[in-house]
């Protein structure tokens, strides 16, 4: 065993271990947020916890992922998200069951993060993926369960963040743009910066009404008139004035709902969005400066494992949502009834006194230690 006593001691940098009231507030949260999963008739699944490594693709979090040989030579990967298990399960596993499928899972995903970055690399996610839902009833489905997750958390202030792969691709392509340079236009958009997606465009000869709508991405408003605007905006290219159209949808059905005030646009949101092909979506809540949660439509992923489908789902951070309702005073689950002390004059005369009070429902601790 290599290591001081001391390291040996000490659980790895990144990983958590949550003890008593830390535990079940946690169990709490999760149990509301589980609830709201099960009343939208969507039925748990436990994924396995580690998979062939290519299952989880070349993207993002390809450098984050926990990867091993098993014994057999074959490359495993230790899960970094849910979403990639549960497109193959559908494509094997569940290959006879029709769609539409609603499915939904809690657990553990493992990403790595650099130590000096004060993030957990073990996170607990909740979330669901509705499989063959397509068109715009799916989108608002999932949108609304997140709403009344909040709701059911009494988290509050959140607003779901709402935007468009469709805007920024359709506007890269249109401007014929495409490898690094559409990398370095989403980092600058991502960073609200016009001037430097505008000089971006200037060095590549982009000008015009693209160009313009390019820039607009980082100025663009949030509330319910920006949706004006953006039509206005990026009517010279369909395909993202297509988007914007598929967005209005959503957004008119939610407000009809009643969640309108919960809804902001943001059409700039750029950020990682290899892996959608449509709507999608961010949490936000003002006691923190990061998102609670994410999700959207990803229409082509089930492709990848041979069962072609459309798919769009969202996800919460257990973590996060600890954090945020910690903040706003709303952390907390009703402790346990006092332990009821069971003794006898005899180990077993105790213990039988232990079981027959257990099989009334008391909590019990024998012998008082």
């Amino acid at each position: 065993m290599s290591g001081t006593p001391h390291t040996r001691a000490q659980i790895p940098a990144g990983a958590q271990c949550f003890v008593g009231d830390e535990a079940r507030r946690r169990r709490a949260i999760e149990a509301r947020v589980l609830s709201v999963f099960e009343g939208w008739d969507y039925e748990e699944i436990i994924p396995p916890l580690f998979d062939y490594a290519d299952v989880f693709g070349d993207g993002a979090l390809a450098s984050k992922t926990y990867s091993f040989v098993g014994r057999d030579g074959s490359l495993l990967a230790l899960r970094p998200d849910f979403t990639s298990l549960l497109a193959k399960i559908a494509a094997g596993r569940l290959l006879d069951r029709p769609a539409p499928m609603r499915l939904y899972y809690s657990g553990e995903v493992l990403r790595y993060e650099p130590p000096q970055a004060g993030r957990q690399s073990e996170l607990h996610q909740m979330g669901l993926e509705h499989l063959g839902g397509a068109g715009r009833a799916a989108d608002a489905e999932v949108l609304a369960i997140a709403a009344e997750c909040l709701d059911a958390l009494d988290a509050r202030g959140c607003v779901l963040a709402l935007g468009h792969v469709g805007v920024f691709g359709g506007l890269a392509a249109a401007a014929g743009l495409a490898g690094d340079d559409v990398e370095t236009l989403r980092e600058r958009i991502s960073r609200r910066d016009p001037e430097g997606v505008a000089s971006a465009l200037r060095r590549r000869g982009i000008g015009g009404a693209i160009a313009d709508g390019l820039v607009g991405l980082t100025t663009l408003g949030a509330g319910p008139e920006a949706l004006d605007q953006a039509v206005e905006r990026f009517a010279c290219c369909p395909p993202a004035a297509r988007a914007v159209g598929e967005v209005a949808e959503v957004v008119a059905a939610l407000a009809a709902a009643g969640l309108g005030p919960r809804l902001a646009l943001d059409l700039g949101e750029v950020r990682g969005l290899d892996y959608y092909t449509g709507l999608v979506f961010r949490i936000y809540a003002p006691d923190l400066g990061f998102e609670v949660g994410a999700g959207g439509r990803y229409d082509a992923l089930l492709a990848r494992f041979g069962r072609p489908m459309p798919a769009v789902g969202f996800m919460l951070g257990l973590d996060r949502l600890e954090r945020l309702l910690e903040r706003q005073g709303r952390l907390g689950a009703a402790p346990p009834p006092a332990a009821e002390v069971v003794s006898g004059p005899s180990l077993g005369a105790a213990l039988s006194r232990a079981r027959e009070r257990r099989a009334q429902g008391a909590r019990v601790r024998l012998g008082g230690s």
